[in-house]
């Protein structure tokens, strides 16, 4: 029989611990940082939406800390543009809505 460890009779409790801490397992604490906290700060500007047109070619809509929206338009081999966002529906709570024909008018302008 060669030498190993007994995965099943005691559970587990044998095996070492990655780089020979001795402590914690390496990832005990996996998953554990994936969850947003619920006490953050909104940081302004925050991206509302993103569109990517191709590996090139995005378009971000961001909003403002006083409320407003705007677009920042990014393009390759031209500079970046930031256009006011307009004609948009407001939602009383969370996001605006962004009909089809307002993104692809404003991605396609550019």
């Amino acid at each position: 029989m060669s030498k190993g460890y007994d995965l099943f009779g005691d559970h587990g409790r044998n095996l070492p611990t990655p780089h020979g801490s001795g402590a914690r397992p390496m990832y005990a604490d996996m998953g554990k940082s994936c969850r947003p906290d619920p006490n953050r700060k909104v940081t302004y500007p925050q991206v509302v939406a993103l569109f990517c047109l191709d590996s090139h070619n995005t378009s971000y809509f961001y909003e403002r800390e006083d409320g407003t929206y705007y677009w920042h338009h990014c393009r390759k081999n031209k500079d970046d543009m930031f256009v006011d966002a307009e004609d948009i529906q407001l939602e009383m709570f969370g996001n605006p809505v962004l009909s089809k024909d307002f993104i692809m008018k404003a991605i396609l302008s550019v």
